[in-house]
């Protein structure tokens, strides 16, 4: 065989190497600071009914160094007093999910609807007591991103999501949506957040289907839309028996493509655990598997803005330690 053909065969084996991540060489500043780096956790489920306690939240988060955590689920006082000025309390899942299992996904776009009423009715002094930072996780289209009787599709932009939108733009707050990337959902996010410019979206798993270039076209427009990355791994995939490869990271690293989002947009991504759906017994898996798939195939110089300083600025979290 001639030089040329290993030549060849050389040059495919490094452009799938650097496909799957392989190529990268690593920091060794950026491994040791993704091991030790406090973390915010931007999707922290805290469920009220057959959730874990306080403590277990607490010794959960202590055990694997996530110093700030929220932004998801049931509002649990409880872990709110815990936490204090660690905490990201936020609304409007519990509602929401609540309305969807009861009355179906046409009550989802209905203000009067009796499951949004009281939230709306108080939600005003819920932010001015900083009861609530803003609302999420709202489900607006994961049709094929969530477990199947949980699955719905709604058009993005519409009374209910406005209503939401509004309130938190009165107080500067955010409103997390989990909602799969098509043509209509990017119209109807530059047009809400655009509409309402204190408010901050966050993209849950960075928008499930969506690819950096899709992100990086809305982080361009927008300077108020976010994403955190939570399941954008292996472990997710393999809890949910799916087989597929991690979307962002897996075992061989961090894709090229969405390092080189990360790193163009430091101030944009957060992370998140998001072990919903009876999978608590598996959050310290999903922190690990962001302190070696997903940290160290940064810059050092980002690791702690997406870390935990992004956070600490959206949130106006407590920075002690």
């Amino acid at each position: 065989m001639t030089r040329s053909f290993f030549r060849a065969i050389a040059m495919v084996f490094i452009t799938c190497a650097a496909a799957t991540g392989l190529a990268q060489t690593l920091d060794p500043k950026s491994v040791e600071l993704a091991k030790t780096v406090p973390i915010a956790d931007i999707h922290m489920h805290t469920y009220s009914r057959n959730g874990p306690s306080t403590a277990e939240v607490v010794e959960r988060m202590t055990a694997n160094n996530i110093r700030w955590g929220g932004g998801v689920g049931d509002l649990r006082i409880d872990i709110a007093d815990a936490l204090r000025g660690r905490h990201i309390p936020a609304a409007g899942q519990r509602e929401f999910a609540e309305s969807f299992i009861r009355q179906g996904a046409s009550a989802l776009i209905e203000t009067e609807n009796v499951y949004f009423r009281d939230l709306f009715r108080d939600a005003h002094d819920m932010f001015a007591k900083g009861t609530i930072k803003g609302f999420g996780e709202l489900h607006t289209n994961n049709e094929n991103s969530g477990p199947q009787p949980f699955r719905r599709k709604i058009k993005t932009d519409n009374p209910v999501i406005r209503k939401f939108y509004t309130i938190a733009n009165e107080f500067g707050g955010f409103v997390q949506l989990h909602t799969q990337h098509n043509a209509e959902f990017t119209e109807d996010i530059l047009r809400l957040s655009e509409d309402f410019p204190n408010t901050t979206t966050i993209l849950s798993h960075c928008l499930p289907h969506g690819q950096p270039e899709d992100l990086a076209n809305l982080f361009k427009q927008r300077k108020n839309i976010m994403c955190e990355m939570s399941a954008t791994g292996e472990l997710h995939n393999r809890l949910a028996r799916v087989n597929r490869p991690g979307r962002a990271y897996s075992a061989n690293g961090l894709r090229p493509k969405w390092k080189a989002l990360i790193e163009e947009f430091p101030d944009r991504i957060m992370l998140g655990s998001d072990t919903c759906c009876g999978w608590d017994a598996h959050y310290g898996e999903a922190i690990t598997e962001i302190r070696t798939n997903l940290l160290p195939y940064l810059r050092f110089d980002v690791i702690e803005q997406v870390a935990y300083k992004n956070a600490l600025r959206v949130f106006k979290l407590d920075a002690g330690r």
